[in-house]
């Protein structure tokens, strides 16, 4: 009997189909708020759960801890030039346009190419109109100045993105604060209430991103968060500690799945798998 060639083409698996339409997702604050924290835990996230996301980074200011250390397919442009940062992402754009794929990017702090493009056209309505949406995080910290940032950006900037989160960062409670009543000065300030005034869900469209001690053991090995667990080795770093691991474990198997079932999943990169369940430790 003669055996059925396979065309090597269609043998392949085929991409899991999208389940809702793309997303271009960015998290913009101070410097030093967790913006690539978060970006990191939610692009490995998506990925595990089968998801196609690609990720652009124009952060050259963020050497040590730059998101293209933990997703090296990320796509970067040559210069921290704005001007050409503002070209690069217009292409990028371009491009997302055609291949109708998800967008993690990393702007950084401060006025960005991205921020300069969405004042001077009018991407978010453009983009709307071909089914992608245009997600912006704004992440805070527990100081007045991180709500000074988002209100110079509504009051002097314009900058009205669309769709918005609001995200406190536990991490960066103070030493010996683990209540979330002291956010409370800064959600009452008028430019987070500005940015929620329009949201209609329970939780006001703030939420907290759970905080990890040992963070730093991560980002500081440029790891992603599946291979500090797994207690992998990096060279020039002494081996990670057990209750750092077992932390790490609680925090991405558990607490991170937990803060991103609070969130309008249409807001969300593509997860096929859908989002992870949390891990029960118990």
């Amino acid at each position: 009997m003669t055996a059925t060639k396979v065309d090597p083409v269609q043998a392949k698996p085929a991409k899991p189909a999208r389940t809702k339409p793309p997303v271009l997702l960015t998290a913009v604050g101070r410097q030093r708020t967790g913006k690539t924290v978060f970006l990191n835990a939610l692009t490995e996230t998506v990925t595990r759960q089968g998801g196609d996301v690609e990720v652009w980074n124009t952060d050259h200011l963020n050497v040590s801890h730059s998101i293209s250390h933990f997703h090296p397919n990320a796509k970067k442009p040559a210069t921290g030039n704005l001007k050409e940062q503002k070209s690069w992402l217009e292409q990028q754009i371009e491009g997302m346009v055609k291949r109708q794929k998800d967008v993690i990017l990393d702007i950084g702090g401060g006025w960005t190419a991205f921020h300069e493009i969405i004042n001077s056209t009018p991407l978010v309505p453009q983009l709307s109109k071909l089914g992608i949406k245009v997600v912006v995080v704004y992440m805070l910290g527990t100081e007045l100045a991180d709500a000074d940032y988002l209100q110079d950006l509504q009051e002097k900037r314009r900058f009205l993105p669309g769709h918005s989160i609001i995200v406190m960062n536990r991490g960066l409670l103070p030493l010996g604060y683990t209540n979330n009543s002291h956010f409370d000065k800064i959600r009452q300030t008028p430019a987070v209430m500005n940015a929620t005034v329009d949201v209609s869900d329970e939780d006001g469209g703030i939420y907290f991103l759970p905080e990890l001690d040992g963070m730093d053991e991560i980002t500081d090995r440029r790891m992603s968060y599946a291979d500090f667990i797994d207690d992998k080795n990096v060279e020039g770093h002494p081996p990670s500690g057990l209750f750092d691991r077992m932390r790490a474990e609680v925090w991405f198997h558990r607490s991170f799945p937990e803060f991103l079932a609070q969130i309008d999943p249409s807001l969300l990169p593509d997860m096929p798998k859908d989002l992870p369940v949390p891990k029960d430790f118990e």
